[in-house]
């Protein structure tokens, strides 16, 4: 019997108050770290006014990874998950001075680093004796802009494993007894630990990166107890069943797409016997019915993921998945096996079918061509699993003519669902510097706030103003959504009235967004 499991409407289950409580396990009675994912809305993600209740939140892995991981090293730790919590700024910050956690770290992405700011002004201005940290996707690209740019925030962590660097940092620290002055001041022990920036005498100082963990099944799994796993409901068409949670088995990507963070970092895999020990924990202990893995390309390895495959389909478990591939990953009896061992989704990352457009940003090494990719829609459409296509506008050498192809190219492939992300140079990334260059066009925002895909950062040369950019993504949408043969085709495939419910609030949530 699952220890948690979705209630009915009589009984809502825990209070927010007690799964703040579930998120805290002292050591000696004591919180070592705190570690807080900040608070966002759905509409902010996508950089939208007003989405509706429109689901979306999952548990933060990156946080459970490292709450995990500083446990099992004999730490007090404590998260705060605050948009599953639906807790505001003031609210961490009432949490913080009652909790009193000796580091709080921030692991934040761009549309929360204002969130994480604010908290992080009032830790500064009330409680200066305590050593803030910020780390997750937003440092990895923009650390030594961050630093920059606020002081607030006395180190930020950098790097593809977080584990090693906050386990330094805690370990270092306590062995000043938390006392932040006496820690700040020690610059040599400062520099020896890899991964991370901080400030001495006002000068901005990135240590080398830590090394990589090599061997992921070393790490524990991430601690779910402590998150309220009750809340975790994906967006409407991204479920089958509930409970669902997340999983990342793969860290890295083997490709080199010039606007992403990730490209070119070194992939590692857990062993699949451990990936199947984490599933049938969640399985056994939540109740979960699906799990949704989101590495960056869960197939790149077809010799890991046939063996993955044959073990998951021994194990007999009652679940279904869905995961994210390339093109180049799959063919038409991976895709079958992956079926026939529960898979019912795949997000390809097909960024656009336009050859020229693929070769400026190098995603023509995972997605070969407009052939290849037509080919594996239709394979995996065979196979019965749905298809999520992803696409992105405003790209390196883009007109909106080009644009215009890119969203026939969508309808063309007629995945059951696309999005359509803006083009973001990222700090730090090829396409970032190729434009500070002078190539493909000109930055329009410095703010790092406004560095995510539903944001024009930049206007590639193409384009004649910004508004035109944002048109074209509202076009690709409404020629996409509104044709009368896509709604036809959602219709017949309605199933149950639980069906009908989630494709009507990821109707009303698309339209109030884009269309």
């Amino acid at each position: 019997m699952s220890l948690i499991s979705f209630k009915s409407k009589k009984n809502k289950g825990p209070s927010t108050d007690e799964l703040i409580e579930r998120g805290f396990a002292p050591k000696n009675g004591r919180i070592d770290v705190l570690l807080i994912h900040p608070p966002s809305t759905i509409a902010e993600r996508y950089g939208k006014d007003d989405m509706g209740e429109f689901g979306g939140d999952l548990i933060p892995l990156g946080i459970a990874s490292l709450a995990g991981y500083l446990r099992e090293k004999g730490y007090g730790v404590g998260v705060l998950d605050c948009p599953a919590l639906r807790i505001n700024s003031e609210e961490v910050y009432n949490i913080i001075k009652r909790k009193n956690p000796e580091i709080i770290g921030f692991s934040t992405t761009t549309y929360s680093l204002a969130r994480a700011v604010e908290i992080g002004k009032a830790i500064r201005d009330k409680l200066p004796d305590k050593l803030t940290v910020v780390g997750g996707s937003h440092a990895n690209v923009a650390g030594i802009e961050t630093a920059n740019k606020y002081d607030i925030f006395d180190i930020i962590a950098y790097g593809l494993d977080g584990e090693h660097i906050m386990h330094a940092i805690t370990e270092k620290y306590s062995v000043k007894k938390f006392n932040r002055n006496e820690f700040l001041k020690d610059s040599e022990t400062l520099s020896k630990i890899k991964g991370i920036i901080y400030k001495k005498n006002g000068e901005v100082i990135r240590n080398s990166p830590t090394e990589i963990i090599n061997n992921l099944d070393e790490l524990p799994l991430p601690a779910r107890d402590l998150f309220p796993m009750e809340r975790y409901i994906p967006v409407p068409h991204h479920y089958k069943k509930l409970p669902l949670t997340n999983m990342v088995v793969i860290r890295g990507c083997p490709y080199f797409c010039t606007f992403c963070d990730q490209a070119g970092t070194k992939t590692r895999r857990r062993s699949p016997q451990k990936v199947i020990d984490e599933i049938k924990h969640c399985v056994e202990k939540y109740g979960v019915k699906e799990i949704s893995f989101w590495d960056d390309t869960l197939s790149y390895h077809k010799k890991w993921m046939k063996e993955f495959l044959d073990l998951l389909m021994k194990e007999k478990l009652d679940i279904c998945w869905s995961c994210f591939a390339a093109v180049n990953t799959v063919d038409e009896e991976i895709l079958k096996l992956m079926a026939k061992a529960g898979c019912w989704n795949i997000f390809y990352g097909y960024e656009t079918g336009v050859d020229v457009l693929a070769k400026n940003m190098l995603t023509h090494r995972k997605n070969r061509d407009f052939d290849k990719m037509k080919k594996v829609a239709k394979w995996t459409k065979d196979a019965g699993i749905e298809v999520i296509g992803s696409f992105v506008i405003g790209l390196p050498g883009e007109t909106p003519e080009l644009a215009k192809q890119t969203i026939q190219n969508a309808i063309e492939l007629d995945p059951d669902y696309v999005q359509f992300a803006i083009a973001c140079p990222y700090p730090g990334t090829q396409l970032a510097k190729e434009i500070k260059q002078g190539k493909w066009g000109k930055f329009v925002s410095d703010e790092l706030e406004e560095y995510t895909t539903e944001s024009v950062t930049w206007l590639p040369s193409g384009y004649s103003s910004v508004k035109e950019l944002e048109d074209m993504q509202r076009y690709a949408f409404r020629k996409f959504y509104l044709r009368p043969s896509y709604i036809f085709k959602r219709i017949l495939k309605l199933r149950s009235l639980e069906d009908l419910k989630r494709h009507i609030k990821g109707a009303v949530g698309l339209v109030k967004a884009f269309i």
